[in-house]
């Protein structure tokens, strides 16, 4: 139930249904582009079946031409808002131009159940893309133009009742493969969405891993260069941690690491990123943050180090301290250096802050002095 309400919630969701639509924009242009040489052949059979407006039929199927402009839309659109009111534009122009072709062919059964019949699964190949709501909306809409053509008569009575009938069975099945894809695409979502943060998280403290750190920082430092915006980083590791594995051991070396990374992340805005680049080394990267706001979240999470513990596998209590280095970008300066080249010396700058707090005793936060970005 749970995943259902979920499910039902994700449908309305736009990251999600952006995701949906570019996952399929590909095959739903394709499948409109593939109507066109249908709609086309079907003329071959309009020349031996209705000889005698086999022109007027052949004029009409020449319309499918037109199946290029939402598939181009389709293809370099990147609006959802956009490309969804195109396809329901070319549902109700399709289903247009079916009725016309039956009025000009007249009311054969083996034309108008195959329209009938298909039509529902038209919908499902062309919105197949789009939210489970815009599917079942317009298999309403489809199916409730069955239920007013038999209502008022547009059609002889056996034709009606066929009609009918293979409307029925064809809208629920449709709606049933709707529901089907519905749930499975929901979870190949929450798969990939797992792989993904797998891919960038640490396995043991949740925290982003080095690799995800290294993406953001050089996202953070071309924003900066681009848009002329501060970024600061922290580099901060445990004081003597060796010490601790060898004196305590390793699982609860591991606890002081887990201990630190949610104390970090506690301390942290939503918009940082702390991460563990290995071992007992961690990160944070600050965007928007200038030297001094960092050096204030650096000292708070010193001091809140000084007053956490852990308890070892014999019961022992556990303190430690950390040392912490800072760098920032420079704001407004405009630099020849690739982003490569910044990162880097944004990385050695911190990383020789931090050198130096070890230097000095350790237990205390040192800002870089440098400014050679």
């Amino acid at each position: 139930m749970t995943a259902i309400i979920q499910l039902s919630k994700l449908e309305l969701s736009s990251d999600y249904l952006n995701k949906k639509f570019n996952d399929y924009r590909l095959y739903t242009a394709a499948i409109l582009l593939t109507l066109i040489p249908l709609g086309l052949a079907e003329g071959i059979f309009d020349y031996k079946s209705h000889p005698e407006i086999r022109s007027e039929l052949f004029q009409l199927r020449l319309y499918f031409l037109l199946l290029v402009i939402p598939a181009w839309i389709i293809l370099k659109s990147s609006s959802l808002k956009l490309s969804t009111a195109t396809i329901l534009i070319t549902l109700v122009f399709s289903a247009y131009l079916g009725i016309k072709i039956i009025e000009h062919s007249g009311e054969e059964l083996v034309t108008t159940v195959s329209n009938v019949a298909l039509y529902p699964f038209f919908i499902f190949f062309v919105l197949i893309g789009f939210s489970i709501y815009i599917q079942i909306l317009f298999l309403t809409v489809a199916f409730s133009f069955v239920v007013l053509s038999e209502n008022h008569g547009v059609l002889d009575e056996l034709i009606q009742n066929v009609y009918f009938q293979i409307s029925v069975q064809s809208s629920v099945s449709a709606l049933l493969i709707m529901l089907v894809f519905s749930w499975s695409y929901y979870h190949r979502y929450n798969l990939q969405l797992a792989l993904e943060k797998s891919s960038q998280t640490d396995p043991l403290t949740g925290v982003a891993n080095r690799r995800h750190f290294d993406n953001q920082l050089k996202s953070e430092t071309t924003r900066s260069a681009r848009s002329s915006v501060e970024c600061a980083l922290i580099l901060l590791d445990i004081d003597h941690f060796k010490r601790i594995n060898d004196t305590f051991g390793h699982p609860t070396g591991d606890r002081v690491i887990c201990a630190l990374a949610d104390l970090c992340v506690n301390q942290s805005r939503a918009t940082d990123l702390v991460a563990r680049l290995g071992g007992e080394e961690f990160a944070i990267i600050l965007p928007d943050t200038n030297i001094t706001d960092a050096k204030n979240l650096a000292e708070r999470i010193r001091k809140h180090v000084e007053d956490v513990y852990v308890t070892s596998d014999a019961g022992e209590i556990v303190k430690w301290t950390i040392s912490l280095g800072i760098s920032a970008l420079p704001v407004n300066k405009r630099s020849a250096n690739t982003i490569e080249i910044v990162m880097e010396m944004f990385i050695h700058q911190a990383d020789s802050a931090l050198y130096e707090a070890k230097n000095k005793g350790r237990n205390q936060t040192v800002l870089s002095q440098q400014n050679t970005l």
